[in-house]
């Protein structure tokens, strides 16, 4: 009889929760188990969590472009009308709390995670360091680092297929570092592997959380494997930081008196303020992010981009005569060429609409927002659906297909400004858009210049990780051009 009552009451008690929590008149995506609500459907790997995320964007854009999905008791609203995520992005500007609570350790209070009276500190700090004329002056790295590629993968030529990512995530790990920090650590090719490696050990360790709930409790957490697992590789990702840094202070660089001009790479501005605005740890905090961010998003669309244009040799060869025009000899990218790759350009573009590398973001609805079709009420979460954006049926009945020329011809493109979401919206969007454009325009223009590239589409699986990476079958072939 007792257990009987005690089984009565949990009921009550979760029916009263889950009326309590449910954020008003908005379809509830099917699935939900009691307690659980949803995360059965996240519980497995990398590959069927990417599958989910594509079905819950499909039943929600076809039911009004908003639903609602549990994690456990939780109720998150997700969302997909680029006017909604607009308007969304752009009056919230938290991230959910749990989300800061897991990266604390790995990325502090950087600008990707950080509270919102830190960011908005930081981000008038960081500003300045995406100026034009501070990116104008990487061009040399660009080059470079590209022309480094492209010795390396010679090597690679008449050998079979191979897998591109790790060496575009080394070589832009690298470049982010001598750009941002203006410090080269080509030299350490075996710690920058391993670094490579600790990171995504790091962001799988942390979508291992998010799958359990119960390691929301610290304590609990404090116990189990994967927060060992992490504190090691968030360990040797922080060692890197600190070697970039330490020869930072210790060489002398061309900025180093230039206390005049806020218009400095990123680690010389931030350095500006030691001890004045920031402490140490806010200079290394935003060094994990920028080195995160900045080699993780630019790998993946390159990496996806070079498996596209080996699948569409059409479209390859019309990268390929594009650059033949402006480039009569083997000589580097200048900044002046930039602007005239407009199919380059287009082909990235339609990559990054068509691959989708960072899928969602998440904020807390701090007061009661109106959308189209219903109001998002004021303390729930918010899932903000970037490829439903990018795969919304503004785009036409061909938003399933590849095709760079929709982005040269304004009448294929949706009338909607909001459509291209895929950097975010709002005041807390991607700082780096123009810096990531001119990086893979000039990497692109080398690979393409010396390498005749094959690849299969269809053949590659994705699995997410927080971002979207290609787990089996993005190998390329690549033969040189000019025997």
């Amino acid at each position: 009889m007792l257990m009987f009552l005690i089984i009565c009451f949990l009921l009550c008690l979760y029916i009263f929760i889950t009326i309590k929590l449910y954020p008003g008149n908005v379809p509830v995506y099917p699935g939900k188990w009691p307690l659980l609500g949803h995360l059965n459907l996240f519980s497995g790997n990398g590959e069927e969590v990417w599958k989910t995320i594509k079905t819950v964007n499909r039943y929600t854009t076809e039911n009004g472009n908003v639903t609602v999905i549990y994690f456990g008791l939780i109720p998150l609203y997700v969302i997909t009308d680029p006017d909604d995520c607009n308007t969304v992005l752009s009056t919230c500007m938290h991230k959910p709390g749990f989300m800061k609570k897991f990266v604390k350790q790995f990325l502090g209070n950087g600008l990707l995670f950080g509270p919102v009276s830190v960011w908005k500190e930081h981000r008038k700090i960081v500003n300045p360091t995406f100026n034009q004329h501070v990116l104008d002056s990487f061009m040399g790295i660009f080059n470079n680092q590209s022309r480094r590629l492209v010795q390396e993968w010679k090597e690679r030529v008449g050998c079979g297929p191979f897998d591109q990512l790790f060496s575009l995530e080394k070589n832009t790990l690298e470049t982010i570092c001598w750009t941002t920090a203006g410090i080269d650590i080509t030299g350490e090719s075996d710690f920058n592997e391993d670094c490579l490696k600790a990171f995504r050990c790091v962001i799988i360790n942390l979508c291992s959380r998010v799958k359990q709930p119960w390691f929301l409790s610290d304590w609990l957490y404090e116990k189990s494997i994967i927060k060992k697992d992490e504190d090691y590789h968030v360990g040797i990702t922080h060692e890197l930081t600190d070697l970039v840094l330490r020869k930072r202070r210790a060489e002398p660089s061309e900025y180093s008196n230039k206390s005049d001009t806020k218009f400095k790479p990123f680690l010389h501005r931030l350095l500006d303020f030691d001890n004045v605005l920031l402490k140490e740890k806010d200079i290394k905090d935003e060094m994990n992010n920028i080195i995160l961010t900045g080699f993780e998003t630019s790998s993946s669309i390159l990496t996806f981009t070079l498996v596209l244009l080996g699948t569409y040799p059409e479209i390859q060869e019309k990268c390929y005569q594009e650059i033949q025009k402006i480039f009569d000899q083997d000589r580097d990218v200048l900044k002046e060429d930039l602007s005239g790759l407009t199919y380059l350009e287009a082909v990235l573009k339609e990559t990054i609409r068509y691959c989708t590398v960072a899928p969602l973001t998440a904020r807390v609805i701090t007061d009661d927002i109106q959308l189209k079709n219903t109001v998002l009420r004021k303390g729930h979460l918010c899932i903000i659906s970037l490829y439903g954006v990018l795969h919304h049926p503004m785009w036409g009945p061909d938003v399933e297909e590849y095709h760079p020329e929709r982005w040269l011809d304004p009448t294929r493109l949706p009338k909607n400004p909001n459509v291209f979401g895929a950097f975010g919206y709002g005041r807390r969007n991607c700082i780096g858009k123009a810096y990531a454009f001119m990086t893979m325009k000039v990497t692109l223009a080398h690979i393409l210049r010396h390498f005749k590239i094959s690849g299969n589409y269809k053949n590659m699986v994705i699995k997410n990780h927080g971002i979207n990476k290609p787990s089996n079958g993005h190998e390329i072939y690549i033969e040189l051009r000019n025997k």
